[in-house]
């Protein structure tokens, strides 16, 4: 399987808190973004005009 790669910056605390939640749900810090990305990204509706919203 091949995976796209995405260096994104974070506010302070927020790698830590990350972390913290990943180590809980016994994931890495990768698997755990992506469970959180795709939670809100499943969430998404696109609308008439083609924008997407929450």
């Amino acid at each position: 399987m091949s995976s796209d790669q995405l260096k994104i910056r974070v506010p302070d605390g927020l790698r830590d808190r990350i972390k913290q939640i990943a180590s809980q749900n016994r994931r890495s810090m990768n698997s755990e973004i992506v469970t959180m990305l795709k939670s809100v990204v499943g969430k998404t509706t696109e609308t008439k005009k083609g924008e997407v919203t929450a």
